[in-house]
Formats: C-alpha cells, structure tokens, sequence
C-alpha cells in the first residue's frame, strides 16, 4: 500500500501522473487509486498542511488569474464534475460546458455569454485541481474524475488544503491564520470595481477552508472584504 505525505501533496505528484494516466490511456487509470490518495490526505490534520505551507511558502507572483471569479460555486465542482463524466471526460469546449451546466434555455441562445458563463466555471475548477485545459478542450483531472464519488467531507477536506498550493489563497490563508486579514489587500494588482466583483466569489472558494479549520478546531482569524 503506497503511502503519502504532505510533501507528496505539496509536489503534486501523484495527481500529475495520475492525471496524465487519465488522459492519455484511461484503461490503466485507477479510480479506486485516487479515492485511496484523497482519503488518506482527509485524514491528516488540516493544521499539519498550514504548517508545511508556512514552512515552504509559494515564491511564485499572484496573477488576475488567480483572483477568483466565479457565476455558481456548484456549477464549477460537482456540477462540473458529474457533466464532464456523464460526457466521458472526452473534452468539452467552453461553450459545451456552459450548454450543460445551463438549464435556461434564452441563455443558451447567447454565445457571449455561455463562452464566458463556461469559461469562469473551468478556469475556478481548475484552480480547485478538478479539470485542465489539454490540447485545446477542457478535461477532468485524476481528482475531479472521482470527485463524486467521495464523501461530502472528503471532497470539502480537498478543496480547502488544494488552496495551500495557490499563489493566492495561500498567502491569504498565512494572514488569516496570524490576524484580521482583509481580502482586497490581497487584490491590489486589479482596479477596485473589478476587486469588488470577485470579492464574492473569492469567499466562496476561501470558506472551504475556514470552515474546514472550524471542524476541525484550528483557530483563524477573521476575514473582511474591506
């Protein structure tokens, strides 16, 4: 039985090779391979990853990119997830994903807005390590393939120490974890109109750790959007 360590996690790995098993001979993958890898990372303190991330900080600048912005915080998890599968993670465009996600049917008339209702959901799911844009279209990572098949604490124990490795909510959650910290301190590189639209969104992705650290009883400080 192979075993992990937070240096592992931190490496990425495991979820590359795995990854590139998924896409390039999907008949060697091994779902059952991953799930083991996630529930063995659920079950290391979250504390343990905060201390290897302020121990090992990421040196690499944050970019707009970064800064999250997102239209439905389902839509680029397990809704992405369960549509891409149901697809046979055989590569969706922007526009397919958007169409998919979308229930509205006078929306999807509206190619603008599905491109960029398609391109805010993949672009936060890969940040959150769920999909990755190959050879032009959008697929599913080693994670998001067995993301719904994890339990609801395993997937929220994922998401929260996957933003330990991002330029961003990384620095974010280092503040957080020593003071009051204040979101828009962290957005400077954007105008202020554009760090108040993300504003929203960038809470919703940081709440998955700092309810995670609440379950877990890791005390961290309070988050203000201004």
């Amino acid at each position: 039985m192979q075993i992990f360590s937070i240096q592992d996690f931190f490496a990425k790995r495991f979820e590359t090779e795995s990854t590139l098993l998924l896409l390039e001979n999907p008949s060697f993958f091994s779902p059952e391979a991953m799930e083991n890898y996630i529930c063995r990372l659920a079950g290391i303190p979250i504390r343990d990853f905060i201390k290897y991330m302020q121990e090992h900080p990421i040196g690499s600048d944050i970019t707009s990119k970064d800064i999250t912005q997102l239209s439905s915080i389902e839509d680029c998890t397990i809704n992405m997830c369960n549509l891409m599968r149901e697809k046979g993670n055989c590569g969706l465009s922007l526009t397919e994903i958007a169409s998919g996600l979308h229930a509205d049917s006078n929306y999807k008339d509206n190619l603008v807005a599905l491109t960029k209702y398609g391109e805010n959901q993949v672009k936060t799911a890969s940040q959150l390590g769920l999909c990755l844009n190959w050879k032009v279209l959008w697929y599913l990572t080693s994670v998001g393939y067995v993301f719904p098949n994890l339990t609801e604490g395993q997937r929220i124990k994922y998401l929260a120490i996957n933003l330990l490795r991002d330029p961003f909510y990384s620095r974010v959650i280092d503040s957080l974890c020593k003071k009051d910290t204040c979101l828009m301190d962290f957005m400077s590189i954007l105008s202020e109109s554009t760090q108040k639209r993300r504003l929203s969104s960038c809470n919703h992705v940081i709440s998955f750790f700092i309810n995670q650290c609440r379950y877990e009883g890791v005390i961290v400080y309070s988050l203000k959007s201004e």
